[in-house]
């Protein structure tokens, strides 16, 4: 059994709090962990400073374990395009994924992730004004996902991590005119040869339905806002 604990939107120090309490939670009860995955909007408003309690706190969680525990992260839209390298310099402790793909092997399997901030359907007016050539930038990305995505189907896991939702499904709860503005259903377009066995997301806050399964897809929305608790996703392996 594969054990993932999966967390996003800590905007610290906003919810720092919930964090801190979620994870005493998880020390309390002697929770396993064999994988961390941090899906964006970990910090408010690019404040990369704010990253170092949530890294001593998880810290805290890896150390208990006789084996280092991979903590890998994707950037959200509060980790601001053009400073991944200083996150990536701040906390190398962190693998830190921007359309790309790991293997990790655990447990004599391996683990193929990619990560990426994920796609929109329609880009928010901010973008449109402030980020040149954004719907390129979507469609590129869109595509490079499928790329990475089919990579991983040579392994005994695939795990895709997005910011932005992956599916419409856990967009519940959220006012229907904005769902263009929080995500693009990448597990319902894409070809079902491509699915993920499991896809992991945040950024939607208001989610009433955190969890989805399409075909064999498992989709997790791990949005502490949403959720107000850490994810723990077990997996047979």
């Amino acid at each position: 059994m594969l054990h993932i604990v999966s967390v996003s939107d800590v905007h610290s120090p906003r919810y720092l709090p919930l964090f801190f309490a979620s994870i005493t939670t998880l020390r309390l009860v002697n929770q396993k962990a064999d994988l961390i995955i941090l899906a964006g909007d970990m910090v408010e408003k690019n404040s990369i400073d704010n990253m170092k309690p949530i890294i001593s706190v998880l810290n805290k969680l890896v150390n208990k374990n006789p084996r280092r525990i991979p903590i890998v992260a994707v950037f959200g839209n509060e980790e601001y395009i053009g400073f991944e390298h200083r996150y990536r310099e701040m906390y190398p402790e962190v693998l830190w994924l921007d359309d790309e793909y790991t293997i990790i092997e655990i447990k004599d399997a391996e683990i193929c992730i990619v990560g990426s901030r994920g796609v929109l359907e329609r880009p928010t007016t901010w973008q449109k004004k402030n980020i040149p050539c954004i719907e390129n930038l979507y469609s590129n990305r869109l595509r490079k996902i499928k790329e990475l995505l089919n990579i991983c189907r040579e392994y005994r896991l695939s795990i895709l991590v997005t910011h932005y939702a992956s599916t419409s499904v856990t967009l519940q709860g959220e006012p229907p005119q904005i769902h263009y503005f929080l995500g693009y259903k990448i597990i319902e377009y894409i070809d079902s040869d491509l699915r993920p066995d499991i896809s992991i997301h945040g950024h939607v806050h208001n989610s009433t339905k955190t969890y989805a399964m399409i075909n064999t897809t498992k989709i997790f929305n791990v949005s502490l806002p949403a959720i107000k608790h850490i994810t723990v996703i077990d997996v047979n392996i």
